[in-house]
């Protein structure tokens, strides 16, 4: 089974500030890189970094799963050409849920597996609540 590497692209530092919550919870993780596109950073910059990131890691030998934020924004819009030109993996929407879902079973899963297991977990961890579920009401 072939290592897996992660790189969170979002809109300003929601993704940086994401992996270090996370790691708050498990600890350090390795081969994730997080990075963000604030207002006054240039696109192409960021494109060329994330390229470097994605280069790095296949040296190595690693499959690689991108995580952004929306679909539709600039992270997400470098992260699908990313995608045709690497044969990486994407996966819009990133939570916490996902990432510890990442950094759990990297290495236990088969990237394709990993993948709907991320899907899964993220969409899985969103609920609703109403008052009368606390107070016993209808």
């Amino acid at each position: 089974m072939k290592e897996k590497a992660l790189l969170v692209i979002t809109h300003g530092r929601f993704g940086i500030e994401l992996v270090k919550s996370v790691e708050m919870i498990m600890g350090e993780q390795n081969n994730v890189v997080s990075m963000g596109l604030c207002l006054e950073d240039d696109v192409d910059e960021l494109r060329i970094n994330i390229k470097n990131e994605i280069e790095k890691f296949q040296k190595e030998g690693k499959e690689i799963l991108l995580f952004v934020d929306v679909l539709g924004g600039s992270p997400s819009n470098i992260a699908l050409q990313m995608v045709n030109e690497y044969k990486v993996y994407m996966i819009t929407g990133v939570n916490m849920l996902m990432l510890i879902s990442f950094f759990s079973n990297c290495d236990s899963l088969e990237m394709e597996e990993l993948v709907k297991n991320i899907v899964k977990t993220g969409s899985e961890g969103i609920k609703i609540f109403q008052i009368e579920n606390f107070l016993g009401g209808k």
